[in-house]
């Protein structure tokens, strides 16, 4: 595979990112945090389900998708 090498100092904003992305997957690899985030969701749908119509699940979908697709690019990016 091929890497890709910098010549120039990244932007500072994409490295304070970087770290606190480190952070994050220092407590738990990325497919933890799925898995994580499924039993997250999972939790929601039922509360959903007993406490009726809520008007931001679509946003919450929407959010616990991006952030499952993110955890799952990290470990696909680990594994490399």
């Amino acid at each position: 595979m091929n890497k890709t090498h910098f010549t120039e100092s990244p932007d500072p904003m994409c490295v304070a990112y970087g770290q606190q992305v480190q952070q994050l997957f220092e407590l738990n690899t990325p497919a933890e945090m799925a898995e994580h985030l499924w039993e997250i969701y999972s939790g929601f749908q039922s509360y959903d389900q007993e406490a009726g119509h809520s008007p931001r699940k679509l946003d919450i979908f929407y959010t616990f998708r991006d952030l499952l697709f993110f955890c799952q690019n990290m470990a696909a990016l680990k594994a490399a």
